[in-house]
């Protein structure tokens, strides 16, 4: 975990440096130290092994690179969409490809996980557009099936905005959302990013604001899932650990939504660190998450 924090720090100086750079034109020395830690973000994916009864799938879905978990389960007519975090700018299939397979087996269903465009090469909004076109892709496919979606990290901010997104479209919504560590102000405002930082060993708030202005540079409150302002939205089930930065984005978030759906649900894992089952998927709080995450989906 120290290693980890050590190294946000290191890469978030490096990037606030440049900050005020149009994505497209961050220096070569920056990009190899990005592209050097997109390799060790792999590393991370590799602390427990796969699950061994769960296939997975290489696809393409409405030009992204996709892949499927357990797509033998389709007749259930069942499909959860991944949206993985990353800060937007790391984040691939070696990195999450464990920890799916474990959730897929647990939940019992097929799960497309979604390799959208990163940051800094493919800024605001490349990612969020093509997780809308794989989201319209696989309704048109699948008419009959009930999509739900979970999202980690950005990818949380990533499922967030897609609501608004196949709302404006006028697509049918997904059955429910499941947001793990959450990270939905891009702003970076919230009184959790100082008062949990002594407990969160693994990011910190200029990590995460560097990040931000990497992905959207001058469109961070057009970009940010927080701005966005709902008269309606779906069942929508945040959980959190109580040691991590990001703590107040869910808090917030679970405020803000509740009493336009009463079907929200929050809850707070304690002594959890950031997106925990990344981490350790046989612990008692990362099994009780999945369970928790299937009974929720299973309900809406």
């Amino acid at each position: 975990m120290k290693k980890i924090s050590k190294l946000y720090v290191s890469l978030s100086i490096l990037i606030l440096s440049v900050s005020s750079l149009n994505a497209q034109s961050i220096p070569d020395s920056i990009m190899t130290k990005i592209n050097n830690f997109r390799g060790f973000y792999e590393t991370l994916g590799k602390t427990y092994p796969v699950h061994a009864d769960v296939k997975v799938d290489e696809t393409t879905i409405a030009g992204v690179k996709s892949f499927w978990f357990n797509k033998n389960l389709l007749p259930q007519k069942k499909i959860t969409i991944y949206l993985h975090g990353g800060v937007y700018t790391y984040g691939s299939i070696n990195a999450y490809r464990s920890m799916l397979t474990h959730l897929s087996a647990s939940l019992n269903t097929s799960i497309v996980y979604v390799e959208y465009s990163l940051s800094p090469e493919h800024p605001y909004p490349t990612a969020n557009n093509e997780v809308l076109n794989v989201y319209r892709e696989l309704t048109k496919n699948y008419p009959n099936h009930k999509i739900s979606i979970i999202g980690d990290s950005a990818g949380g901010g990533l499922a967030v905005y897609l609501v608004n997104d196949a709302q404006k479209a006028n697509l049918p919504m997904p059955s429910s959302l499941a947001l793990i560590s959450p990270w939905i102000d891009l702003k970076c405002d919230n009184e959790s990013y100082t008062t949990k930082q002594s407990v969160d060993p693994i990011l910190k708030k200029d990590f995460l604001y560097s990040h931000a202005l990497m992905y959207a540079a001058d469109k961070i409150k057009e970009a940010d899932p927080s701005e966005i302002k709902f008269k309606k939205f779906l069942p929508v089930f945040l959980l959190v650990g109580t040691d991590e930065v990001l703590n107040d984005d869910s808090k917030n978030f679970y405020s803000y939504i509740k009493p336009i759906q009463q079907k929200a649900k929050f809850k707070e894992f304690v002594g959890q660190k950031h997106v925990w089952l990344f981490s350790h998927i046989d612990s008692k709080e990362s099994v009780q998450a999945m369970s928790d995450i299937k009974e929720f989906i299973s309900a809406n």
